[in-house]
């Protein structure tokens, strides 16, 4: 008896093992409970597809022969968001119903990320997948990434990590856009993208375009040459997480983690990332460290989709700053420039990779460690809440507010002589110490009885400019969907910015305190660590504070031959400055009183002063710091373009616009005398478009041509001039009067050559000049006036011709190789325009020689059962090829001749390397 109901028992859990069962069930949509048509249907075993299918025409499902056991399900459909629930089978016949929700946040992308969809787009675009960042990036800054994209130019600059800048069409990256979720990220001050702050950003992209020209996005930007838009990840992308370890040339080492839950069943949803970089740098003297961190916490609340999100990447790197003479870096460059060398300077070939500010210097423990006079260290967090309201089928909206609060600065030393330096032409930290602790004439102790009878006064000291600020924003915006090919969108921006600068002491280097006579409201010239100081007036100590309000509308029509779209902007902006270094004023009606701090004989005294018999002094009551009132400049934009399709493979597109453009903050107030400029005048930019699109399954070409008139084009903080008071002094006026004309043609072309073989190519050639003659009058000064002509002078900082190539072979699933070969020629040196004055005037910058670099990548992904292994490696420069990557003219000491000579230049990186081991689950 016991042996049969042994049997009976070993029967029964044989049974029971290979039992299977059917799933099946109905997929309907949330809001209208209609059938949802071609969901794909995955059935999961740990994180690996066990079996799949599509939702027939009536919404049906059907999952057959699974084995009991426990599952997850997981649900893809378009426009809607991805669904994963767990399932335990133990019965033959499961019903499980699943019910989608519409996608919001691809919803809520469509309102505010300004992206470019489909290809019948009167606008030119590149879109920049996953996989092309995941493969090509490298570690690199996010710019030197989109150096094969057509019409862009960038370059590492210095080569500190983080300091790449980027030009599209030949403007600089203070004309180029850059939105992170709908988030204007360009300084409110200057316009810049400092990329450092950015860094980790590549692990949470899931989308990134590149719209040149004036671009598709609706609220107003300083998008003269494009819009860099970037969409981070969120609940609509896939659930699971990754780790990934990289390691490369200068002993560079990063760990990175991202974790994504999807949506669950009751609508939350979470991204998690973390990154942390540390290096020497392939410069020398540049090491640097950096942490990154990035929360998003999504919602789903009936037709709300609310989502909070938090960045933050505080870093800091060392850097190199100053371009030079070419035999300054490479003797062998110069002579094949046809350069005489000259032999008794004492930096001559020092190698591309020579960094000047930096040395060894003994530490506590009496260890030697590298310390870099020009270290960079600044934290950026941000942290948006947005409200995507899905009011209807026809009608989003969209509520986003932010605030940025941004902390650091940069350091450099504050020096009364020359920088002492060892035989191989590093700074002698040690030595500056000793300086500073000993009178090197006389032997004894650097005491200045004035000041202090024991205490070391200090001679060279390290000073950091600081450059903090807070900014909050809102940003409401609508989308209407009158019809299924015609929309309506606007809404309202407005964002308020203070800019916090000062120059503070960072290290006394050896010595107790400092003296600084020129902050007038200072109790006493002695200054410490963490004091403020003023090593001369620009941004001594001062606010720059902006305010920017503006609405925008815009209609789209896309129909099945022809689309369009008009849109129109306009803004509001506020300019105010705050003086804390200048004596602070007391107004008494008839008069203004400025009291602080003054030297009287080897004392400093508060100020006194006896006005209608009344004893001012600098604690009276009403003093105020010297501040600007508020000055508001308005600007509007104008965009429309049109689309033809002539099938579904070929199209051609126009499009133009007007751009009225409010200056930047630093072409509005002097930031030396806190003080508006004499001549304030918007710029004025006319584009016209044209483009061709050709595309099949395995081509596709665009070509497009361009024409920017640009207007009143100014530079950044006016331009410094001889003061014909005091000819050993500079003054500086705004030059308002710099016209350019940038023109230009671009082709892409994408070609799937084979299943394992494709090639991306771009050419993009560009004829970028100055327009304009200009005399300066300067008013206060009786008319005095200055005059350059600039006119046929090539624009200068970008290569004005520019091809690349890549070919990608596959030859085995999940195996690639890719090599990539870019070649920029046509680059002219940056240049003064009072260099163009008399004789000069109309004289050509110089053109750096043409160069040409290979890249190579490659990877592996391994699966197995619970998670894939990813290996990837990269070689830029694998030629080590060496070559001029930035150059400004005529600023090589008394050499004036618009040549090589003349010109100091930043070489571009040699060989490097970048290897990575990571997983996906």
């Amino acid at each position: 008896m016991k042996l049969i109901f042994l049997l009976l028992l070993i029967v029964f859990c044989f049974n029971s093992i290979g039992q299977t069962a059917k799933i099946s069930g109905l997929i309907t949509e949330e809001s209208t409970k209609s059938p949802v048509i071609d969901a794909k249907v995955f059935l999961l075993k740990d994180n690996k597809i066990v079996k799949k299918t599509l939702s027939d025409v009536s919404g049906n499902y059907i999952l057959n022969e699974v084995t009991f056991g426990k599952y997850d399900i997981q649900v893809i459909a378009l426009g809607y968001d991805t669904l994963e629930i767990e399932i335990n089978v133990k019965s033959a016949s499961i019903k499980q119903n699943i019910i989608l929700g519409e996608n919001r946040e691809l919803d809520e992308i469509k309102v505010i990320g300004n992206l470019v969809t489909g290809q019948n787009v009167p606008v030119a675009v590149t879109k920049i997948p996953l996989q092309k960042i995941t493969e090509e990036l490298a570690s690199r800054d996010l710019p030197m990434l989109l150096n094969g994209t057509a019409g862009v130019y960038a370059t590492q600059q210095g080569g500190g990590d983080g300091d790449a800048r980027i030009n599209v069409r030949g403007f600089d990256q203070r004309n180029v856009g850059v939105m992170i979720d709908g988030v204007p990220v360009n300084d409110m001050e200057n316009g810049a993208v400092y990329w450092s702050n950015w860094f980790g950003l590549d692990v949470i992209t899931s989308q990134m375009q590149v719209q040149r020209g004036l671009g598709a996005t609706k609220i107003a930007m300083p998008s003269i040459g494009g819009t860099i838009n970037i969409i981070t990840q969120g609940i609509g992308n896939k659930k699971g997480g990754s780790f990934k370890q990289e390691y490369g040339t200068g002993n560079f080492l990063r760990s990175s983690f991202s974790y994504n839950t999807g949506m669950s069943q009751k609508g939350w949803g979470f991204t998690l990332s973390a990154s942390y970089k540390q290096g020497d740098g392939w410069v020398y003297g540049t090491p640097s460290q950096g942490f990154f961190g990035y929360g998003k916490i999504s919602k789903k609340i009936k037709d709300h989709l609310v989502t909070l999100s938090a960045f933050a990447a505080p870093q800091w790197h060392g850097q190199r700053s100053f371009n030079q003479a070419i035999q300054y870096f490479n003797a062998d460059k110069a002579r094949e420039l046809g350069l005489p060398i000259d032999s008794t300077q004492q930096f001559l070939d020092m190698g591309i990779r020579f960094n000047q500010h930096w040395g060894y210097r003994t530490n506590e423990n009496g260890e030697r460690e590298v310390f870099n006079e020009r270290r960079n260290f600044y934290s950026k967090p941000q942290i948006t809440l947005k409200d995507f309201w899905k009011v209807n089928k026809k009608l989003a909206i969209s509520n986003l507010a932010y605030i940025s609060i941004g902390r650091g600065g940069g350091t450099a030393i504050y020096n009364s002589g020359s920088l002492l330096r060892d035989s191989q032409g590093l700074i002698d930290w040690d030595k500056i110490e000793q300086e500073n602790k000993v009178n090197s004439l006389f032997g004894t102790p650097n005491i200045d009885p004035i000041y202090s009878p024991t205490e070391i006064k200090s001679s060279q000291v390290l000073l950091a400019s600081i450059n903090n600020h807070f900014w909050v924003g809102y940003l409401g915006q609508f989308n209407y969907e009158y019809s299924k090919k015609l929309e309506f969108s606007g809404g309202i921006d407005y964002r308020y910015y203070e800019g916090r600068h000062y120059q503070r002491i960072e290290d006394l280097l050896g010595g107790d305190y400092f003296v600084d006579k020129l902050d007038k409201n200072a109790a006493s010239p002695m200054k410490r660590v963490g004091d403020k100081v003023a090593k001369n007036t620009f941004n001594a100590d001062r606010d720059g504070n902006v305010q920017w309000a503006g609405y925008f509308g815009q209609m789209e029509y896309n129909g099945d031959k022809i689309s369009t779209f008009v849109n129109i902007s306009r803004i509001l902006n506020g300019y105010q400055g705050i003086d804390y270094f200048q004596k602070r004023k007391l107004e008494l009606g008839d008069t203004t009183l400025y009291l602080g701090y003054s030297e009287v004989g080897a004392e400093w005294v508060p100020d006194t002063v006896i006005y209608k018999g009344r004893t001012y002094t600098n604690n009276s009551p009403g003093l105020e710091y010297q501040r600007t009132a508020w000055k508001y400049i308005q600007g509007f934009t104008f965009k429309t373009g049109i689309s033809f399709k002539f099938d579904e493979n070929m199209s051609v597109y126009m499009n133009l616009g007007y751009l009225n453009r409010t200056p930047m903050f630093s072409n509005v107030i002097d930031n030396n005398t806190n003080k508006f400029f004499e001549e304030i005048v918007n710029e004025k930019i006319l584009a016209i478009e044209q483009g061709f699109s050709y595309a099949t399954k395995k081509f596709g070409l665009n070509f497009n041509t361009y024409v920017t008139n640009w207007k009143n084009k100014p530079f950044p903080y006016g331009v410094a001039v001889p003061d014909p008071q005091d000819p050993t002094e500079f003054i500086r006026i705004n030059i308002n009067g710099m016209d350019a004309i940038h023109v230009g043609g671009e082709i892409d072309i994408a070609w799937n050559i084979t299943k394992q073989l494709n090639l991306e190519a771009m050419f993009s050639c560009g004829d970028w000049f100055w327009n304009s003659t200009k005399t300066v009058f300067i008013p206060q000064y009786d008319n005095l006036e200055f005059s350059f002509d600039a006119r046929g002078v090539s624009v200068g900082d970008a290569a004005q011709t520019a091809t690349s190539f890549t070919l990608r072979y596959e030859p085995i699933k999940n195996l690639y190789f890719k090599v990539q070969a870019q070649y920029f020629d046509r680059y002219y040196a940056n240049f003064d325009p009072f260099s163009l004055q008399g004789s000069n005037g109309g004289r050509q910058s110089w053109k750096m020689p043409g160069y040409s670099l290979i890249n190579l990548f490659a990877g592996y992904k391994y699966p197995f059962k619970s998670f894939t292994l990813i290996g990837s490696g990269s070689i830029t420069n694998l030629l080590n090829t060496i070559y001029i990557s930035d150059a400004s003219n005529n600023m090589n000491g008394n050499f004036d001749n618009f040549d090589a000579q003349s010109a100091t230049v930043m070489f571009g990186g040699g060989f490097r390397f970048n290897v990575s081991l990571g997983i996906q689950f």
